[in-house]
């Protein structure tokens, strides 16, 4: 009964339909117990879905058939066999803390911002432990080895010794007693002997080892996937898995749904002409059930901001005909590319909601060492701005030399007054300010950049730590092209404040509304391609499709551009009506590709 199920772009609700019928099935029509049936997926929202969906197909009947999620499923093997409780699992605020207090113990301080830090290092031990990988052979991108080492078995450490879980080690425990008790694995294999498991594609390898392991011996595996949505590489997610499951289940049976339910003609077209580049796919034909529609479009921009103010006009445009907010999405490939949006939003006064928490721009620490320089060109001589820049880039002046809270120039001079070359650098910082004094916002940033020579401390920064810059230089480029459009440097810092209010109140307005009746805000949905997985939308726009950030350029300098492909291709197929690509000549001032994507779409798009 091994049965492999391409999924291929139905909607979520059609996948769920052909597990629940399948459950259906086996108890009505092949008498199977229904506690002996496990249906595994990835979200608590999807397995309650499917439970809901099951019971209504099946009269409102309660049975007892198992749906939950993996990490459900797998602590609740633990709980039987260590006593584990719901007290056992680790809060997110205790993991933080527990990974803080790893990372003083090393005594590592060469870090700027300690939050993404360490969001980046819980992600890379969520992938180590999720994939099986030695910790002796891996190589964080983060901080070096030894240091990353440190931080992962201090944190495991505290982990274990006050008897922790978190959501990884119910994976990695859960894989380590099947292995080495084989009685209670055989107790488990009992209890489920058949296995359906939805969107297949999001499989990491160990928790596919556990289901293998689950499944023996008679292999009654039934899997719902797509492999071309195959997104969540950073997790350990491959389409490899689902590709060799042919090959690992000799004489299964394989079913493709050939049908899109959600997508017109023309834009599942121009989806599945993408898609086909990818070499490592089960190849398939799919035809839309909705008819023809409207062609993709693709527009070309001069700049972001031009192109930012066009979707702006066209999602007016759109909500004066008398689309609902709810039924329109902008979809981005990185979180940071939301600001320039939210920005325009918030100036139309446009309702959106985001899925994924914007992250301030002005908050990063590329950008507070720019607004420091800016404040002091305006006059700020605190000993605490002073720290912060008088070695971006390097001057070689002391610490000693910011002795009181207030510092002058002329306090610095009898400091080094015995040192003429270091007399001449704090003349030289001390020109710079002033001749930033009187500058716009965008040329004082541009002077601090290439004159002063902060790009070459970032340059400089990032060699020393063995860590590729351009993500700060992006960010220096978008505090760069913000301020394009003020006169005055007072202008500019007071869009800086509002625009900081307005996301706080926002984000808090939010928070507060879910938390007191559960319902979410109407508005346009503004989000990541990964975010936008399982949704779908009348309209969809997708901007910024140019080298770089579609593919993005991590990707592309890792090898990833399948991926990449897939990840545009689950964009592009969130749309049911209309969908809108657009790229621009210019990104950050700096000439710009459109994305390879839009050429091999080809003909499929006007």
């Amino acid at each position: 009964m091994r049965g492999l199920l391409c999924a291929s772009r139905v909607r979520a609700r059609g996948k769920t339909t052909v597990i629940t019928h399948r459950v259906k099935y086996l108890i009505e029509e092949r008498d199977i117990n229904p506690a002996q049936i496990l249906v595994v997926t990835f979200s608590k929202a999807a397995s309650a879905e499917m439970r809901e969906r099951f019971e209504i197909i099946t009269g409102g009947k309660r049975l007892p058939v198992r749906f939950g999620t993996f990490h459900s499923l797998f602590f609740q093997v633990l709980r039987a066999a260590y006593n584990y409780g719901a007290k056992d699992i680790i809060t997110p605020s205790l993991k933080r803390r527990f990974l803080e207090e790893s990372l003083m113990e090393t005594e590592y301080d060469d870090i700027e911002d300690k939050k993404e830090f360490l969001e980046e290092i819980e992600k890379e031990i969520s992938r180590i432990k999720g994939e099986g990988i030695d910790i002796a052979n891996y190589y964080s991108a983060m901080c070096p080895e030894e240091i990353f080492r440190q931080i992962y078995t201090g944190y495991q450490g505290r982990v274990q010794k006050n008897h922790y879980l978190d959501f990884d080690d119910m994976v990695t425990y859960a894989y380590e007693l099947f292995c080495k008790r084989p009685d209670i694995l055989a107790s488990w294999q009992k209890r489920f002997r058949f296995i359906l498991v939805d969107e297949f594609q999001d499989i990491n390898r160990l928790q596919y080892e556990n289901i293998k392991m689950l499944a023996l011996p008679e292999n009654n595996l039934f899997i719902v996937g797509d492999d071309d949505q195959s997104i969540y590489g950073f997790r350990g997610a491959k389409p490899d898995i689902m590709l060799s499951f042919p090959r690992q289940y000799q004489g299964l049976s394989q079913v493709t749904i050939g049908t899109n339910y959600r997508c017109r003609e023309q834009i599942l077209a121009a989806a599945s002409k993408l898609i086909a580049n990818n070499r490592k796919r089960y190849k398939k034909e799919l035809t839309a059930s909705r008819g023809k529609g409207d062609a993709v479009h693709v527009a070309q921009f001069g700049n972001m901001v031009s192109q930012a103010d066009a979707i702006v006009d066209k999602i007016r445009s759109c909500l004066d005909g008398g689309t609902a907010p709810d039924e329109i999405a902008v979809l981005f490939r990185t979180a940071r590319q939301m600001n320039v949006f939210s920005r325009k939003f918030m100036e139309y006064n446009i309702p959106f909601v985001m899925k994924d928490a914007i992250q301030n721009v002005f908050e990063h620490w590329v950008a507070k060492d720019l607004l420091t320089y800016i404040g002091m060109a305006q006059g700020d001589r605190s000993r605490r701005s002073f720290l912060k820049i008088a070695n971006r880039p390097k001057r070689y002046l002391s610490r000693a030399a910011f002795a009181a809270e207030e510092i002058s120039f002329g306090s610095l001079y009898e400091y080094y007054r015995d040192k003429p070359y270091m007399c001449e650098r704090i003349n030289n910082f001390q020109n710079d300010l002033f001749a930033m004094r009187e500058m716009t916002p965008y040329s004082a940033l541009d002077y601090i950049y290439n004159v002063i020579g902060y790009r070459d401390f970032l340059l400089e920064y990032g060699a020393e730590r063995n860590v590729n810059p351009k993500d700060w230089e992006e960010v220096a480029d978008e505090i760069k092209e913000d301020a394009s459009g003020f006169d005055t440097v007072q202008e500019w810092l007071g869009h800086i404040e509002e625009y900081g209010r307005q996301l706080e109140e926002r984000q808090r307005h939010a928070d507060d509304r879910n938390a007191s009746d559960g319902k979410k805000e109407n508005g346009i949905a503004l989000m990541t391609m990964h975010a936008s997985k399982g949704l779908e939308y009348e309209i969809v726009f997708i901007p910024d499709v140019n080298e770089g950030a579609v593919p993005y350029r991590k990707s592309v300098e890792s090898g990833d551009i399948e991926e990449e492909r897939r990840l545009l291709y689950v964009a592009m197929t969130r749309a049911r009506e209309q969908l809108f690509l657009s790229f621009t000549t210019q990104r950050f001032h700096k000439d710009a590709e459109p994305s390879r994507f839009l050429k091999e779409i080809g003909g499929c798009i006007k």
